[in-house]
């Protein structure tokens, strides 16, 4: 506040700046906290000895600090120096007892200058704190390591993110979520497998939502894991209307694997509902195996012991080695749908589309080789034309997915579909089962 009361004097300004450690969590899961706290007093240390002279530093709690820097309000250049001098500072490696650990920073900068309003100091002091929070967390949302200024699109997007948030919370109580189901077939064959389950969200208020904006809000705010749970409770429950060699796949979110006792919460959901765990396959996106290996290793282990199969979703977008592929007991992986259609689009170019369509057939048929090799089926996500599916059948065995197949369905749909093949499950009692995979188990 004392910086914000000079205001005025020799064309004065407040600048503040908003500092968060990218993935402090993980670093206290994986090395301990010992470490963590070993990594927090060198990075107050390093803060400390880079402040400019009349500058305030100080930790708000947790893994957040924020530095207070007076400055000339016309002169912005000295904060943006800083701030990218501090980034590449702190992100040196830390000496611990561990071994080094490398860290980063996302900050966020709000300048109160005399041309803004100030009113009653305190206010104003929250006001800048509010700002510059929002811009670290837009820092944070654009890759982190990196710092952002404030500015008023942010305090719209944080309204409209906020009453998303209460959107989706009063939508769970209303019952507002509804799993819909995209088919899963057997390329060689032709025959229905499994279902893969996603989450469709129709608001009376705000119409149909795209889950690409509604999950990561839920994820943001901690929604995801009883939105998710409510999903899959009501999936199990359609499932069991389906025939027994009918497959469920169900995505988790990163945060849900970060929760301990999803495991338990799932085995609760499998009991009460009476569905056989190896008929559920779990989804975990690739892109998971970047944050903490180590807890994502012990969740696919503690899923497996249930009884259900676990995949490797995205497959192919450049975060799982070949070393973690083998160690890692996969029972599927899915070739991600950016490759896959390509495959199309490539054949529809009228230029070079030859020479560029046999480097994405490359593309797709190492991802399968690679699958092959390591003998894990493999599923192909983006089937979408007769184009794609000659290729990918091409390239051996394996499970597609698709809009060439249908849109994804609700559970009324999915049960006429199945009614029409004879594929409900009071009809399965003499059915052989149509699932390939347990088709060259029993081989």
């Amino acid at each position: 506040m004392t910086a914000i009361s000079a205001m005025g004097e020799n064309g004065a300004a407040a600048a503040f700046v908003m500092i968060d450690l990218d993935g402090f969590k993980e670093i206290n899961d994986t090395n301990g906290h010992q470490a963590g706290d070993e990594v927090l007093l060198a990075i107050a240390a390093r803060l400390k000895s880079i402040a400019p002279e009349g500058a305030s530093v100080a930790r708000l709690g947790g893994d957040e600090f924020a530095v207070i820097l007076p400055t000339l309000a016309a002169n912005t250049d000295t904060v943006e120096n800083w701030a990218s001098s501090m980034i590449a500072e702190v992100a040196q490696p830390i000496e611990t007892d561990i071994g080094p650990l490398a860290v980063t920073i996302s900050a966020g900068i709000a300048v109160q200058d005399r041309g803004d309003a100030v009113g009653e100091l305190e206010s104003a002091a929250r006001n800048l704190m509010h700002r510059a929070d929002l811009a670290m967390y837009h820092a944070k949302k654009e890759g982190r390591n990196r710092y952002c200024w404030f500015n008023e699109a942010m305090e719209i997007e944080a309204q409209v993110r906020r009453e998303m948030e209460a959107a989706i919370r009063s939508g769970l109580e209303r019952g507002e979520f509804s799993p819909h189901y995209e088919q899963q077939i057997d390329l060689e064959t032709g025959k229905l497998v499994g279902f893969e389950m996603l989450a469709r969200w129709h608001s009376p208020d705000l119409g149909f939502v795209s889950p690409e904006i509604f999950i990561p809000v839920a994820e943001n705010c901690g929604l995801i894991g009883p939105l998710s749970e409510s999903l899959i409770r009501r999936a199990l429950s359609d499932a069991q209307s389906w025939h027994p060699s009918l497959t469920l796949s169900v995505n988790i979110s990163p945060m849900q694997l970060r929760d301990p006792w999803f495991p338990q919460k799932l085995l609760k959901l499998l009991i009460n509902s009476e569905f056989p765990p190896a008929r559920l396959d779990v989804e975990i996106s690739e892109k998971c195996l970047r944050e903490n290996l180590s807890a994502v290793q012990t969740m696919i282990v503690s899923l497996k012991n249930l009884g259900v199969r676990v995949s490797l979703d995205d497959f192919g977008t450049g975060f799982a080695s070949l070393t973690q592929l083998r160690t890692l007991p996969f029972d599927r992986v899915k070739i991600d749908r950016s490759f896959v259609g390509e495959l199309r689009r490539v054949a529809e170019a009228a230029v070079g589309a030859e020479q560029h369509r046999e480097h994405q057939d490359h593309i797709v048929s190492t991802l399968v080789s690679l699958g092959q090799g390591l003998q894990i089926p493999v599923t192909a996500e983006g089937v979408e034309d007769d184009s794609i599916l000659e290729t990918l059948r091409s390239m051996g065995e394996m499970k597609g997915q698709g809009y060439l197949y249908g849109k994804p369905e609700d559970a009324a749909a999915v049960i006429k579909r199945l009614s029409e093949l004879d594929m409900l499950a009071e009809r399965a009692r003499t059915s052989p089962s149509n699932d390939p995979d347990e088709q060259r188990k029993s081989a």
